[in-house]
């Protein structure tokens, strides 16, 4: 007899259900058992896994914390510090040192005495490198908007050296050092705006002269002295003054027929070397000395001898003629002397 598929599947179900609830009454007696088991795991649990949880947290975290933090970052901070300093460093530093040009030399000579007379201009002079352009504007000049007469002087090509005479105001110098290039060592300068990152500026004020040019009637009794001059000198050559302070810029003249001698610095042993020219006449001079702004610091007589001429010592040039002439006369005396013995 075939089976019923729904009695078959009742008694599957029937099947699971029994094996289901023996293995539930076979758990429950295995739990009956220990019944006092659970009571007692829930207390102990609760109790030591909060102390011990708090307690060695605790303790162990900071102790290895410090520790540890300590000694590894030191040795690793200096490793790798060294190693990738050293190798960027060299590279990009190469790069631009390559690409790079000096500033331009810029010399301003503020007005001054010519001789005797004010010179009332000052002067701009500029040596640049042979790829730097410059411009050199007056005080209302500007890069914007630029105007012809606001234009002092300019390069026309790169590399250009120029100068130039102003009169007594401001002006603005700025140099452009060519393309892929920049300067360094800026110095005096600065770079203007920063989307003009290579261009750079300076301000330069030329202020009238407010001294004096030398006069003769300065030179007095009270003001004689001041440095030590020798007792003469030839036309062209050099006086060797001395007794000033080292460093000082000074200019000399000699009188009675005013002669400028030029702009000269006192070397660190005090002396001040002053060339004469040829032409002054041959005589007694004053040499004076005068500050840069135009005060004087005292004066001197001075000989002024030919070329060739011995200078003054002290001696009778007379009485010195007169003994030579009697030193070869005598010369000759005993040389007559001499070939009459011999005859």
């Amino acid at each position: 007899m075939t089976p019923n598929p729904l009695r078959r599947a009742a008694a599957i179900i029937a099947l699971s259900v029994l094996a289901f609830s023996g293995t539930a009454v076979a758990a429950q007696a295995a739990t009956v058992e220990p019944s006092p088991s659970p009571t007692v795991t829930a207390e102990p649990t609760a109790e030591p896994t909060a102390e011990p949880t708090a307690e060695p947290t605790d303790e162990p975290t900071a102790e290895p914390t410090e520790e540890p933090t300590d000694e590894p970052t030191a040795e690793p901070t200096d490793e790798p510090t060294a190693e990738p300093t050293d190798e960027p460093t060299d590279e990009p530093t190469a790069e631009p040192t390559a690409g790079t040009v000096p500033v331009p030399a810029l010399t301003v000579t503020q007005p001054t005495c010519n001789g005797l007379n004010v010179v009332n201009t000052g002067r701009i002079a500029i040596t640049p490198a042979s790829t730097v352009e410059w411009i050199v504007l007056n005080e209302g000049g500007s890069l914007y908007g630029l105007n012809e007469e606001d234009i002092e002087g300019a390069s026309e090509n790169p590399g250009d050296a120029g100068q130039f005479d102003v009169a007594p105001g401001e002006y603005h110098v700025f140099a452009y050092p060519g393309d892929d290039k920049e300067f360094t060592n800026l110095g005096a300068w600065a770079l203007i705006e920063p989307e003009f990152d290579t261009t750079i500026f300076q301000t330069i004020t030329i202020t009238p002269f407010a001294g004096t040019c030398p006069v003769e009637t300065q030179l007095t009794d009270a003001t004689k002295g001041g440095f030590t001059s020798p007792a003469s000198v030839t036309r062209g050559g050099t006086l060797v003054l001395s007794g000033l302070p080292a460093g000082a810029v000074l200019r000399g003249y000699l009188f009675s027929v005013p002669t400028d001698l030029g702009v000269a610095t006192v070397a660190a042993d005090g002396t001040l070397r002053l060339t004469v020219p040829a032409a002054v006449t041959v005589g007694t001079h004053r040499v004076a000395l005068y500050r840069a702004d135009g005060t004087l610091l005292g004066w001197q007589y001075v000989e002024v001898l030919a070329g060739g001429q011995l200078a003054v010592t002290g001696v009778d040039p007379v009485a010195g003629v007169l003994g030579g002439v009697v030193l070869v006369a005598a010369g000759g005396a005993l040389v007559l002397a001499r070939r009459r013995l011999a005859s």
